[in-house]
């Protein structure tokens, strides 16, 4: 009798520590920030420096409602030398983001809207975030200007903590002054905790920068 219950016992024991170990992987899982993902919305602050100066960036997200996100960002880029004000709200139902893009401050003003597409490959790994942008740019030295920028964002994660890319982009102006720009970035990053980053960027223009993030 005695041996029923003991055994009884730690079988409850087992179930309760097999139980409590699966909860702590989820929540593990739900709180972990993919900092590769351009659509991953999240609190954070940061700093990143290189050939152009210092950034300072913050951004505050969280739920909208329903299967709605959002997040406002704020950047200082370059030495202070301009902002950026952007604001995103992204469908989780449909992997289909938002957004509202300032520019103050900069050569040129500028502001425009967007949309932009969460896609994963056959392969789980390689993600890409095609996104096109509708956007206006002015200031007292030019034409007030309206242009379209294309984009599409590569991603690939070799694993949870560390990921590489590219980001292909063009710009065209349809009205204003003469823009047709092909750009690129590539990226590589590593997460040192679930919130906390390290990323490093060069483009074709041969700006480098890195930044550290730590998501709240």
């Amino acid at each position: 009798m005695l041996k029923a219950k003991v055994v009884k016992l730690f079988s409850i024991s087992l179930l309760s520590v097999s139980a409590a170990h699966s909860v702590a992987a989820q929540d593990s899982n739900r709180n972990w920030v993919d900092f590769s993902d351009p659509t991953a919305v999240y609190s954070k602050a940061g700093l990143g420096a290189g050939t152009e100066g210092v950034d300072l960036y913050a951004a505050l997200g969280g739920y909208l409602g329903g299967q709605f996100k959002h997040q406002l960002t704020l950047e200082a880029m370059h030495d202070l030398d301009y902002y950026n004000v952007n604001y995103f709200i992204f469908n989780t139902r449909n992997d289909t983001g938002f957004s509202l893009n300032t520019t103050w401050g900069d050569e040129y003003d500028k502001a425009s809207i967007g949309a932009l597409k969460k896609l994963t490959l056959e392969d789980k790994h390689i993600k890409i975030y095609p996104s096109m942008n509708l956007g206006m740019m002015w200031s007292d030295s030019i034409e007030t200007t309206t242009y379209i920028e294309v984009d599409a964002a590569v991603r690939y994660s070799v694993n949870r903590a560390f990921w590489f890319g590219v980001t292909p982009s063009y710009t065209y102006a349809m009205k204003g002054i003469e823009i047709k720009e092909l750009n690129a970035t590539a990226d590589v990053g590593y997460q040192l905790a679930k919130e906390i980053a390290l990323s490093a960027h060069i483009n074709n223009d041969g700006e480098a920068w890195a930044d550290f993030t730590f998501a709240f």
